[in-house]
């Protein structure tokens, strides 16, 4: 009876602690109840392995199931064993943070799309090579060459009004005047900052952002500028990755 009810209170009466709002949003409780959870989920298979061999179909066979050393042994090594599996998993296959893989996939996808099919030359001259053609066909044979030529030539005016971005490089030599340059040698673990993981770090490590130093001399102006180097879509300002570095250089002289 004390392991039925063990079981039953670990697997169904504490979950039901989750119905609260404010602890289910509670991580440190979120954790307890799973720990609960699973030494209920360990009573349940003791209740239907131990209880149903202890009972024999004689009653003078019946009796009570107790866990000699190579029980215990056994148990504990399977624990042992489950723990070195999974670190060496977590070892050689780190487990990725499902945003990063978001931001990198779609700044991937839409990076041609963005940086050429929006800029505004491709627009105009798209826009007045279509007419071009639409023209072409439905009065190639009224206008002849002399339309086309002056569609061509509007085209290449649309080319050179439009105005040019400013070149990558440029931009990094704007935040990193702004920032400062640092050394690799001097390298930060960039990822203790919250909203800031493994891809992210080596994206800013390859712009040059190496130190938290660097991070914490940003304002807005450098974070415009992070989100058109590595499309970070104002993470870095609702994270507010400024006054995070500050409090960790704060921590590290204290």
């Amino acid at each position: 009876a004390w392991a039925y009810w063990m079981m039953m209170s670990c697997n169904v009466f504490s979950p039901q602690f989750m119905w609260f709002k404010k602890l289910r949003t509670s991580i440190m409780f979120s954790f307890f109840i799973s720990i609960v959870v699973n030494i209920g989920m360990w009573f349940e298979r003791f209740v239907i392995i131990v209880t149903s061999l202890h009972r024999d179909y004689l009653p003078s066979s019946w009796s009570m199931f107790y866990p000699t050393h190579i029980d215990i042994g056994v148990f504990i090594g399977t624990i042992g064993l489950f723990f070195v599996f999974f670190l060496l998993f977590a070892r050689f296959f780190p487990v990725l943070a499902l945003n990063e893989v978001k931001t990198i996939l779609k700044s991937s996808g839409e990076s041609f799309k963005n940086d050429e099919a929006h800029s505004p030359a491709y627009s105009l001259a798209d826009q007045h090579l279509a007419f071009k053609v639409s023209h072409d066909d439905h009065g190639h044979h009224a206008h002849g060459h002399e339309t086309t030529h002056v569609e061509e030539k509007a085209a290449e005016e649309a080319k050179a009004e439009a105005p040019a971005e400013a070149p990558v490089d440029g931009k990094i030599e704007v935040l990193l005047s702004a920032v400062g340059k640092a050394n690799a040698d001097d390298k930060d673990d960039l990822k203790l900052l919250n909203g800031l993981g493994p891809a992210i770090e080596t994206k800013l490590n390859e712009i040059g952002i190496y130190t938290f130093s660097q991070i914490a001399k940003m304002t807005n102006a450098e974070y415009d500028l992070l989100d058109e180097l590595i499309d970070l879509r104002g993470r870095a300002v609702k994270d507010d990755w400024a006054g995070q570095a500050n409090n960790l250089l704060n921590n590290n002289e204290n």
